[in-house]
């Protein structure tokens, strides 16, 4: 879906004391009100609910169905600060989005819940999801959805989800894509390595725009990944282990998109 945000300049700071792991069920709730939040200005959910009363509540519902699929059939992963989620990372594996008949069907419940809170938007939310779904490659992970609570941002949380994706993805081999209908994002993504997959497709004749963006699969002596680096990540279970792209490393990590 989407990938809102603002893209900022090349100024470093401390990274964040957040731990990255897996979203756990019980804080599917949170994670759904973190991303909420962070895409509520979004140009594209600006256009798709208008009613900015409702729109926070509105994206609490379909982030939540997202996040449900998202936890079954592809990874989640979030930055928490104790016991707050602060960032949250939707991917897909390849093969695995768009969803299955099957799995709409098993998101009966939440998808009449979330026709209740969105009513007279419903129309332009399918168009919406026809016109993403139909651009993402069957070889790709796919970036469905990535926010960074607003109060947060600017941070470096962001760049600590999006390293630990990339990373495994360049241990895999495999490409990612991704969209963001906010066009000062692209430049952040350019630097992660994203290219631009095709012209922009606009959702209306005078914009908002979806910007779609893909990545390709990186080979052995093609490098690490923007801002990779060896870290140390804490778990869920309170251990510690040496991983990529995790919880502290350099002494220094590049801003990310406020969402």
């Amino acid at each position: 879906m989407e990938h809102g945000g603002t893209a900022e300049g090349p100024a470093r700071r401390q990274p964040p004391p957040d731990v990255v792991g897996p979203l756990q069920p019980r804080d599917r709730t949170a994670a759904a009100a973190v991303l909420a939040a962070a895409l509520a200005e979004d140009p594209g959910y600006s256009h798709l609910f208008p009613v900015r009363a409702r729109r926070e509540r509105e994206l609490r519902e379909v982030y939540r169905m997202t996040l449900a699929d998202g936890m079954r059939h592809g990874r989640v992963l979030v930055t928490k600060l104790g016991d707050e989620v602060t960032g949250v990372l939707a991917l897909y594996p390849p093969g695995t989005y768009p969803m299955s008949a099957g799995r709409w069907l098993r998101q009966g419940l939440r998808l009449a819940r979330i026709a209740l809170f969105t009513r007279e938007h419903s129309g332009g939310i399918i168009r919406f999801g026809e016109l993403t779904s139909q651009g993402v490659p069957c070889d790709a992970w796919y970036v469905e959805a990535f926010g960074v609570r607003p109060d947060l941002q600017r941070a470096g949380r962001g760049s600590l989800l999006l390293r630990r994706f990339l990373d495994d993805v360049d241990r895999a081999g495999v490409p990612s894509y991704l969209e963001t209908t906010k066009h000062d994002n692209v430049g952040y993504y350019h630097s992660r390595g994203y290219t631009d997959a095709h012209e922009p497709v606009p959702l209306t004749p005078d914009g908002p725009f979806i910007y779609p963006m893909t990545r390709p699969a990186r080979t052995a002596d093609a490098g690490p990944a923007a801002d990779a680096g060896p870290t140390t990540d804490a778990r869920t279970d309170g251990g510690t282990r040496t991983d990529t792209g995790a919880r502290t490393g350099p002494d220094t990590v590049e801003d990310d998109p406020a969402a």
